[in-house]
């Protein structure tokens, strides 16, 4: 009989990202995947409920806040109504008020931006020290 250190499976960090516009869902994937990261995602903040309720391990959420259906700030107060410490990226194309109450707490990311803002961001929310190499498959 032989034995075997067993090694502790690899566990990716959850993210969720939740925009009607399917190009960035690819492209918030396309980045974040490398770096260890599951990146779930929903088009809306309606379908964005079931995946919060069957992943309690979500580390952040990015969100837009335009979206049909269930937009960013109706799908915030929801989830702030269970998660209430959970770091939240809100990206978004409008000026909004920094002081914007029904936004905290979260940050707030203004389109255009550089993906290397977001990285920073992300890196600073789930414990990770940038800049950081991309996982080796």
């Amino acid at each position: 009989m032989s034995i075997r250190a067993r090694r502790a499976p690899f566990k990716l960090r959850k993210l969720l990202v939740i925009d009607d516009d399917t190009k960035l869902l690819a492209s918030y994937r396309d980045l974040l995947s490398p770096y260890g990261f599951e990146v779930l995602t929903a088009p809306d903040g309606q379908d964005a409920i079931p995946l919060v309720e069957r992943n309690p391990d979500i580390q952040l959420v990015i969100l837009d806040l335009a979206m049909p259906r269930m937009d960013g700030r109706e799908w915030l107060r929801w989830f702030r109504s269970l998660r209430r410490e959970l770091p939240v990226i809100v990206i978004t194309a409008y000026k909004l008020d920094p002081n914007d109450a029904e936004l905290k707490p979260a940050v707030i990311l203004e389109k255009p931006f550089h993906v290397a803002e977001l990285l920073d961001l992300v890196g600073l929310f789930c414990g990770l020290s940038w800049p950081m190499e991309p996982a080796k498959a």
